[in-house]
């Protein structure tokens, strides 16, 4: 019984260890500065939150034909200089700010998922983080807008 227990304990260790607060922290900023680069045009905080190979997605439908709208970290800091003046969405909560709601999925090693939703624009990303250099990147993004109101 005793070993039983112990195997448990050090099973129970091994789980936990994946995952620090220092980690959550990190992959929260990193999405954080990824968002809020966006909105703002700070290019500088979406270079320092993702990376240079970052494969971004939305896949839409022109009638009967599926494609993906692809978007790469480049075209992603362009899209942002043009947010410096304002950002070209229809704001759906005018007057109040940008909260994006982060949730982070999973994290094993050096690798993270997460959601991001925000009501101010109504759209939402599932990422994928992965730390090098020790540092978390955005690597890869799914996104869509969200039927979601509140």
């Amino acid at each position: 019984m005793k070993k039983m227990i112990l195997m448990l304990a050090v099973v129970l260790s091994l789980t936990l260890s994946g995952q620090t607060n220092e980690d959550s922290l990190a992959i929260k900023k990193a999405i954080t500065d990824y968002i809020e680069g966006w909105a703002t045009g700070n290019v500088e905080r979406i270079q320092i939150a993702v990376s240079p190979e970052l494969s971004k997605r939305r896949i839409a439908a022109s009638g009967e034909i599926v494609y993906a709208q692809d978007m790469s970290r480049s075209l992603l800091c362009v899209s942002a200089l043009g947010n410096a003046k304002g950002v070209r969405m229809p704001d759906l909560t005018p007057g109040k700010e940008l909260v994006p709601e982060i949730k982070i999925l999973d994290i094993e090693g050096t690798n993270a998922s997460a959601k991001t939703w925000n009501a101010k624009y109504g759209f939402f990303d599932y990422l994928h983080l992965s730390k090098a250099g020790g540092e978390w990147m955005i690597v890869n993004v799914l996104w869509d807008m969200s039927a979601k109101t509140n």
